[in-house]
């Protein structure tokens, strides 16, 4: 095989009889490739080393994840299930409409641990034990470590662990992780809210470095994991210290630019409620119920969706459930690019073997349709996630 001018020429020793006038230009068969599922893809490496290097490029792997956000089958579906002594952490994936679920990945001896956020397909989580940041790619089933952080000195810490966040910067097209720490200081017997201290790490980089948070965002309760949307990580300020007085009585929303590295606060609309904990859907901010409150009766589920970014514009949407998820917990994680929103029951205990329900909600026609996942047998599972996610190859040893 040869490369001249861009086209690709063929030889019959490994193209299974195409002779040697057949060729391709360069960017027709990127164009067919990156149109590929990423199993599919995979396969096409061991043609020859010029399609492996080919598929291997960072452009091929940008082009091959944005084409799958809108292929049938770009999107699917990870469930993370761990045993109830927490000793091991299961992967499944699942096709996009549901089926027979299929064994991902499986790490052992773990303990304890949290999905922090998804992000272009690629999934961030905290390991409380060994206190360790993992990145895990589902598509290609790579896994790293990153390197330890450093906790605050001299100080007394709230969180065993610190406050973890993960995003992706467009411009820079860097994958960035940043870990916070609450820190609370005693006066007269009393613990107080100081101030947070915070760390970031690049992806490709080798250690963590200092962010110095404004003086404005540096007194806020960043409450829960942060959110990327468009390169920027959010939090919503939440009251989560009941023994320290509130630092800021008005709503508002902390933002951190992942290219600048620069904190901002943007305020909410008054009518906005409290009790929100945000989320993305289909590249829009949003916030909802929080997932571990129970919804009553004829009570629809209200989510705030961030339709203008540059005027700050909320839009306020309500969905209907049915009766059979109106009761427990329901968790909203991710939509996929049609527009429909991922609602699902928060379980704390499945048994051996057991089909799982999640719900679609799709904005444009107000509707809801069931999907059903079978196939997840372990022993005395403990259920902690359910995530859409779409098709990434990148690699994450060569970020």
């Amino acid at each position: 095989m040869s490369n001249k001018k861009g086209t690709l020429r063929f030889s019959s020793s490994n193209t299974c009889g195409m002779t040697n006038e057949s060729y391709l230009p360069r960017e027709i068969l990127e164009d067919i490739l990156t149109r590929l599922p990423a199993k599919m893809v995979g396969q096409c490496k061991c043609i020859c080393k010029y399609w492996r290097a080919l598929i291997e490029e960072p452009s091929f792997v940008e082009l091959h994840h944005f084409h799958s956000k809108s292929r049938p089958g770009g999107w699917y579906r990870v469930i993370c299930l761990t045993t109830c002594d927490f000793k091991d952490i299961h992967f499944f994936s699942a096709n996009y409409e549901g089926g027979l679920a299929q064994p991902l990945f499986t790490y052992l001896k773990s303990g304890s641990c949290e999905i922090e956020a998804s992000v272009n397909g690629l999934l961030c989580w905290y390991r409380k034990v060994s206190e360790s940041i993992l990145i895990m790619n589902p598509t290609t089933k790579e896994l790293i470590t990153l390197p330890p952080f450093t906790r605050p000195a001299n100080c007394h810490v709230r969180y065993a662990g610190p406050l973890v966040s993960f995003g992706f910067d467009p411009s820079t097209k860097q994958y960035k992780v940043l870990n916070m720490y609450h820190v609370l200081k005693e006066r007269q017997g009393q613990l107080e809210y100081s101030h947070c201290e915070c760390e970031i790490f690049t992806l490709g980089t080798h250690s963590w470095r200092k962010i110095d948070i404004v003086p404005q965002a540096s007194h806020l309760e960043f409450g829960s994991r942060g959110v990327c949307v468009g390169g920027v990580i959010h939090w919503r300020n939440t009251w989560y210290y009941s023994i320290c007085s509130r630092t800021v009585d008005g709503e508002v929303v902390v933002a951190f630019d992942l290219k600048e590295e620069r904190f901002r606060v943007f305020s909410l609309p008054r009518e906005f409620p409290r009790t929100r904990c945000l989320v993305e859907l289909g590249g829009h901010l949003a916030a909802c119920d929080k997932p571990f409150v129970e919804l009553p009766e004829n009570v629809p589920l209200e989510l705030w969706i961030l339709e203008d970014y540059d005027k700050w514009g909320w839009v306020n949407e309500r969905i209907t459930l049915p009766r059979d998820i109106v009761r427990p917990p329901i968790y909203t994680n991710g939509a996929i690019q049609a527009g429909e929103i991922l609602l699902h029951v928060l379980l704390k205990r499945l048994p051996v073997s057991t089909n799982l329900e999640v719900y679609y909600y799709g904005r444009n026609k107000r509707s809801l349709r069931k999907i059903e996942i079978t196939g997840l047998s372990l022993l005395n599972p403990v259920y902690m996630g359910v995530f859409n996610l779409v098709e990434n190859l990148v690699s994450l040893r060569d970020i």
